[in-house]
C-alpha cells in the first residue's frame, strides 16, 4: 500500500479511531502484566509505563491480533510510539484490515 493510499487521521471515522484507541487500552495491561485503572491519552509508554522497545513491538503485535488489522511499521518512529494518542494516530493512519 502506498503512502497516498493510507487514510489520514482527519479522514478516519471517529468510531474507527475510538475502536483503535480502546484496542490499545485493552492490550496495554496484558503487555505490562498489571491492571490499569485509567489510561490517560498523554501517558508516555516509556516514562509512565516503563515499556522498552521490545515491549512496544509486543504491544503493536497484540494490537494487530486483537483488532484483526495489520499495522505498517516501516515508518514507525519514536514520536509515533511515545504516548497513547501518538500510537493511536499512527495506527489510524497506517493500518489495513486483515482479510
Amino acid at each position: 500500500m502506498s503512502d497516498s493510499a493510507l487514510p489520514t487521521t482527519e479522514s478516519v471515522d471517529p468510531e474507527v479511531r475510538g475502536r483503535i484507541r480502546r484496542g490499545i487500552e485493552d492490550v496495554l495491561p496484558r503487555v505490562l502484566g498489571v491492571e490499569l485503572a485509567d489510561v490517560p491519552a498523554n501517558a508516555c509508554f516509556f516514562d509512565d509505563y516503563g515499556l522498552t522497545s521490545s515491549g512496544i513491538v509486543e504491544l503493536v503485535l497484540d494490537i494487530e491480533e486483537t483488532l484483526a488489522i495489520q499495522v505498517d511499521v516501516e515508518h514507525l518512529g519514536i514520536d509515533d510510539i511515545r504516548t497513547i494518542d501518538s500510537l493511536t494516530d499512527y495506527v489510524v493512519g497506517h493500518y489495513a484490515d486483515e482479510d
